[in-house]
């Protein structure tokens, strides 16, 4: 992947997650210790600890989500489960919406609603991901993302849809960061 677009991943204020520097540090396979404290003093916080508060984020997305921000920058890492672990939970998201809504398919679609709706959301992911929104336009973002829907529909009718996926990221992320953050206290706590 080009190495421009590559220091892009993650950057996306959205995506800011407030113990991401917690998370990382330990767990990747350079910079693991497997070291317990010495004498009487407190053992130190391990890759262990941190692996656990991601294991213990409640909503699977959200832990799919974690997974990607901590990992999704590693070339050498398969994050294709857990790209579609939140490419799914948007999809759905935005079906629930579209059945309240009474919204279709596009008339004359290829597509139908479901696989619109994935398409939508692994485009919404990976522009997210990538923070790639300033440097395409909306026909662009179709064309890139495989999507055969004119811009003009695109937004008049589906950008609501691509915005509301987008608060849900950001809902995602906050969960992550409320997990974390929790499970950080209460290791905290423990050790004192």
């Amino acid at each position: 992947m080009n190495k421009v677009i590559q220091r892009r991943f993650g950057t996306s204020p959205r995506l800011s997650l407030s113990n991401l520097d917690w998370l990382e540090h330990g767990m990747h396979a350079k910079t693991v210790r497997f070291d317990i404290g010495q004498g009487g003093e407190p053992p130190s916080v391990t890759w262990e600890d941190r692996s656990a508060a991601i294991a213990l984020i409640d909503s699977s997305a959200a832990k799919s989500l974690a997974s990607l921000l901590l990992w999704g920058g590693d070339e050498k890492w398969d994050w294709a489960v857990h790209f579609n672990e939140v490419v799914g939970y948007l999809a759905k998201a935005m079906l629930q919406q579209c059945r309240i809504d009474g919204r279709q398919a596009p008339k004359g679609s290829e597509y139908s609603l479901e696989e619109l709706a994935r398409l939508m959301a692994r485009m919404t992911l990976h522009f997210e991901l990538y923070d790639l929104w300033s440097l395409y336009t909306v026909e662009g973002r179709l064309l890139f993302s495989g999507i055969n829907v004119s811009a003009s529909t695109y937004s008049q009718v589906w950008a609501g849809y691509q915005k509301a996926m987008l608060d849900n990221v950001g809902v995602l992320a906050g969960a992550i960061n409320i997990a974390v953050h929790t499970y950080r206290r209460n290791l905290d706590e423990a050790r004192t």
